[in-house]
């Protein structure tokens, strides 16, 4: 925690031990000696008080000026006068001392919550370094960065803006936004994302997107917010506390009058009684830890490279019981892989993969990609005479043995039936083979819905390719639900569905056309790593790696933030309830009390900011 202080917090910190030194030295040295000038002794408290309770007092003053009196220092300073007006000085100026020790504890935990989350603020450079025509290299503001500029990296240096390698190799960290502590390595024509860290290597870059419109810049703007929403817990707390505080404050005047006017109680003893009252009666631990809490469960997932717009999502996932997901780039790759090669007819195996694999070769078709990464083969150009594309149909192919080669649908080779997860081969009009294809499941996505089948009722798969793929795709993922050949509107509808049955609902995607959904699910979560701006903006929740296990830290992240929200509070007001009763019977000192708010306080403090320390597996 003391590696979390500013110079600022070290100096409060030195002030508050100062004042508790002198306070009870002066009360050990008036006590030795009975004989001092009553006023000489009052002055000397007071000024100790003032001192300690410097910053309450304005706190109060500027509360009243406003027509906002009643809130936690008011409590504190009617608490701490009335103690001091009936002799009680130490424990005046202790209860305003330990509550600045609160007050620094929690002023100490918040720096550290919103360092951890402004710390990805530092994501890109200021500057650019931009290719001339001429070859030279000018320095100028990201925000003057166009597309189409090229622009140059050096080893440990941040990328400022989207774009494509077009020269050089490099290892990349992405770790400031993915949360993935590998390098990668990257060449010419990968994609490179703005934030990323040149570690090793020099490289040119086309800039694909201006600053305003890249990831980083998304993910800033995300991050700037996080902080600005509450959550319902948060705004319970705080119109609690407008209510009960002219309630406390009331309660204590009547504890302070009547039984002294109608009982013959003494005066002094119950006007301590009332100031016990009002010090354990502030609010201030809930006021604090609550929202402490939730800042920390923010800072927590951001540095696992998940960002989230607003606390308030912490409680809508725990009420969210329907999980929908995108297919595409969020449960699979994205890429295509050969699963299996059924051969229809006799004909030379080797040979007819030697084919397939150097048609394919000269496609940049996604599928084709797939095939060629999959097969593997040698390449060999001078198999074929020719290699015509039939754009949206298939290719057609002379071999060097004059042999006409078809690869497409089956309808494009001439057979009957229609398998839209295959590629077919004919060799003189006679089917060859049957190449099928799968878009490949991610590594731990089985292994995730597994773990997310234990927080929701229903986890279903929605998406917009044919039902047989995304039928296929559910079945190996352990689903019975799912929904095939959507459109962005018939998406919405199932998710609406859903609500209207009063469930509440997560969707998880990446393209543009889950932006409808993400935007009106209770919690909309896109995986950034393929998410299209669109998504991430309407999402509230971005996970930065794309990594859909990223999914089992989210949910652990919103159980421990909740839990620990929930412990503090019941915590909180069990220790009050407790001192409060006993308080009411003269059985509580003005110690206790300062336990039950400052101890009380600090302790949930500590609680919540042990969120930051977790590690999430």
């Amino acid at each position: 925690m003391f590696k979390s202080m500013t110079d600022d917090h070290k100096k409060r910190l030195a002030w508050l031990i100062a004042i508790v030194i002198l306070s009870f030295g002066l009360a050990y040295f008036v006590s030795k000696n009975p004989g001092m000038n009553k006023w000489l002794v009052i002055g000397l408290f007071l000024i100790l008080y003032l001192a300690a309770s410097q910053d309450v007092l304005k706190e109060a003053a500027e509360g009243i000026r406003h027509g906002q009196a009643l809130d936690e220092n008011f409590l504190m300073t009617i608490a701490t006068v009335t103690a001091f007006i009936i002799g009680d000085y130490v424990e005046a100026i202790s209860v305003m001392v330990f509550y600045g020790f609160g007050e620094l504890f929690e002023d100490i935990a918040t720096h550290r919550s919103k360092e951890n989350i402004k710390g990805l603020l530092d994501l890109v450079p200021d500057l650019a370094n931009r290719v001339l025509d001429d070859g030279t290299v000018e320095e100028i503001d990201l925000d003057d960065v166009e597309v189409g500029d090229i622009l140059l990296v050096r080893d440990g240096e941040k990328v400022g803006v989207d774009g494509v390698i077009i020269e050089g190799d490099c290892l990349v960290d992405t770790s400031s936004v993915t949360g993935e502590s590998m390098p990668v390595e990257l060449s010419a024509g990968d994609d490179l994302i703005s934030s990323s860290i040149v570690t090793q290597g020099v490289i040119k870059y086309r800039a694909e997107k201006e600053f305003d419109d890249s990831v980083a810049a998304k993910i800033m703007e995300l991050i700037e917010d996080s902080h600005m929403s509450k959550s319902d817990s948060e705004r319970i707390i705080s119109r609690f506390a407008r209510i009960y505080t002219p309630i406390v404050v009331s309660l204590a005047a009547l504890l302070a009058i009547i039984p002294p006017v109608f009982m013959g109680g003494d005066w002094s003893d119950y006007l301590l009684r009332a100031a016990t009252f009002l010090v354990l009666s502030c609010p201030c631990a809930l006021v604090l830890s609550v929202p402490l809490s939730f800042m920390s469960g923010l800072g927590l997932a951001s540095e696992e490279g998940i960002l989230i717009k607003g606390s308030q999502f912490f409680e809508e996932l725990k009420a969210a019981d329907v999980l929908l997901s995108d297919k595409t780039g969020t449960l699979t790759t994205g890429e295509f892989v050969v699963r299996d090669v059924d051969f229809l007819n006799d004909y030379d195996k080797e040979l007819a993969l030697d084919y397939i694999y150097n048609i394919e070769k000269m496609s940049t078709h996604p599928i084709a990609r797939g095939i060629v990464k999959s097969l593997d083969r040698k390449e060999d150009s001078s198999l074929f005479k020719s290699i015509d594309n039939k754009s949206g149909l298939g290719v057609v192919a002379e071999s060097k043995n004059d042999e006409e080669v078809k690869i497409g649908s089956a309808r494009f080779i001439g057979m009957e039936e229609e398998n839209v997860r295959a590629v077919y081969m004919a060799i003189d009009e006679i089917p060859i083979a049957r190449i099928h294809i799968e878009d490949e499941i991610k590594e731990a996505s089985k292994e995730t819905i597994d773990f997310l089948k234990r927080d929701f009722d229903k986890v279903a798969v929605v998406s917009g390719d044919s039902k047989a793929a995304v039928s296929e795709v559910s079945r190996e993922l352990g689903l019975d639900d799912y929904y095939g050949e959507l459109m962005p509107k018939d998406k919405l509808d199932v998710m609406e569905n859903f609500q209207k049955d009063g469930h509440k609902l997560v969707f998880v995607g990446d393209g543009i056309n889950d932006a409808p959904v993400l935007k009106n699910a209770n919690v909309g979560i896109s995986m950034g790593e393929t998410a299209s701006d669109l998504a991430i903006e309407s999402s509230d929740i971005l996970v930065a790696s794309g990594e859909f296990s990223q999914l089992k830290k989210l949910m652990k992240i919103s159980w421990l933030t909740n839990s620990t929200v929930i412990q503090n509070i019941s915590f909180i007001m069990a220790v009050k309830i407790i001192i409060l009763i006993m308080g009411l019977f003269g059985h509580a000192s003005m110690w206790l009390a300062i336990f039950g708010d400052v101890g009380v306080s600090i302790i949930a403090i500590l609680w919540s900011m042990r969120i930051l320390k977790k590690k999430i597996d």
